[in-house]
């Protein structure tokens, strides 16, 4: 499935899983992921076009928190006043026994509060003198704390920073569950803000978000899902 936008890329993924049921090894290539519309985050929101599920919004902010970004310029302060955000929401009856969020693992590992993989990538790309043929890996799960599960739990695994000649990278990602009504374009959304994140950060340009989904399906029904797509 390839789309200019996360939209556009999002509804190939659709039809193709309205059309199946279920899609085992769905590849997703979205050519310009940093595009973004804030229109989308009506019309294409479960919640907010009342057919039940997730707000758009809110999953995108799993992956990138894009509001805060938007007031806290400074790394260090967004690093700090979104784990200090997730932290307090956390502790509400609600989120107890909840894993997290990707950003959160993205810069403060479980188990290890100091690893920021995210400044980690970013410092690298803007250290190294040469540009380096081999990726650069976040890894969004751990065993010690992910047990396996059917659903729930951090359905992305694991991202690559492919960086090209010319100075652009694209992010490579593995989702091991992907729900095409609740969540797909929420990643691909957050996932195209944090590449154009870290390019910003490092001084490169968004490339591609690829996407490796190995089972996408319809967390709702038909009809719900086509009334967010159009």
């Amino acid at each position: 499935m390839t789309g200019t936008t996360a939209v556009d890329a999002w509804r190939a993924g659709v039809r193709a899983v309205i059309a199946h049921g279920e899609v085992f090894n769905l590849f997703t290539t979205v050519e310009q992921p940093a595009a973004f519309d804030p229109a989308w985050l009506q019309a294409h929101s479960p919640r907010r076009r009342g057919v039940g599920g997730d707000d758009l919004r809110e999953v995108i902010k799993t992956i990138f928190p894009y509001d805060l970004a938007q007031r806290v310029a400074e790394r260090a302060s967004l690093y700090r006043d979104y784990l200090k955000r997730h932290d307090r929401a956390m502790r509400f009856v609600r989120n107890r026994g909840t894993w997290g969020t990707y950003f959160e693992r993205l810069v403060r590992f479980p188990d290890h509060p100091d690893t920021n993989q995210l400044e980690t990538v970013i410092g690298k790309l803007g250290t190294w003198q040469k540009r380096s043929g081999t990726s650069l890996v976040f890894h969004l799960s751990t065993p010690a704390r992910d047990t396996p599960r059917t659903r729930g739990g951090p359905c992305w695994q694991f991202g690559e920073i492919v960086w090209h000649p010319g100075g652009r990278l694209d992010l490579v990602v593995v989702y091991r569950n992907h729900d095409f009504f609740n969540k797909a374009l929420g990643n691909f959304i957050g996932l195209g803000q944090l590449l154009n994140f870290i390019c910003v950060a490092s001084g490169k340009t968004p490339g591609r978000l690829l996407c490796h989904s190995v089972h996408a399906y319809n967390g709702g029904t038909v009809e719900a899902l086509r009334a967010v797509a159009t």
